[in-house]
């Protein structure tokens, strides 16, 4: 199966050499990627060149910035019909309504940044590959209600899957829900569990 797999963490620009981001690294896309390839399907992983390591046989594409994201996943998914889009990505979720040119000077008293929402990505890809079994990844702060809202945004982005997990179960280990369109759960206890549970789907 052809497999696109998004990972790491997208930059918003605040000026030439300060950014927002999250402290995501991208190592579980990267994993994932290792184990799918090694089942034997073809991968393409869109990941951060932050997070560091190849993997043989993988085809790498690199990004950084928010719109450089959203123009390589949206080319790559118009181009290569995907069979599986794995969205992993933690995409940001607002940006700069504007950024400054240059450099911000230091010693200011104090800098106000207006963030206003970012556009969805995982919309325009649904719409791009309404063929693709697309999954998506859910985050949550806190066990509470993890659940249905992971429930409440595949509903949303008409995903065929979500995978939710939470701040605090990562804090304790890798711990996560693979949720379907019924509402069915899967439980799942680490990374490779992650991976055999994606690919018992792919190969369905």
């Amino acid at each position: 199966m052809k497999i696109l797999i998004t990972a790491g963490a997208t930059w918003i620009k605040i000026d030439s050499v300060r950014i927002l981001t999250n402290r995501f690294s991208g190592k579980s896309g990267l994993y994932l990627a290792k184990e799918l390839k090694r089942k034997g399907h073809s991968v393409t992983l869109l990941i951060n060149p932050h997070c560091t390591g190849k993997i043989k046989g993988v085809s790498a594409v690199y990004y950084r910035y928010f719109e450089e994201f959203k123009d390589k996943v949206i080319r790559l998914v118009k181009t290569k019909g995907f069979d599986f889009i794995i969205h992993m990505a933690a995409v940001s979720d607002y940006k700069l309504k504007a950024s400054w040119p240059g450099k911000i000077a230091s010693g200011r008293k104090s800098l106000d940044l207006k963030l206003i929402p970012a556009e969805k990505i995982i919309v325009k890809i649904r719409k791009l590959a309404p063929k693709s079994t697309l999954i998506q990844f859910k985050l949550e702060a806190s066990r509470k209600q993890l659940i249905d809202k992971a429930y409440q945004s595949l509903r949303k982005s008409k995903s065929d899957f979500v995978v939710a997990n939470s701040l605090e179960d990562m804090r304790l280990g890798y711990k996560a829900f693979l949720i379907d369109p019924k509402k069915k759960i899967t439980k799942i206890s680490s990374k490779k569990a992650l991976a055999d549970t994606l690919n018992r789907l792919i190969i369905k």
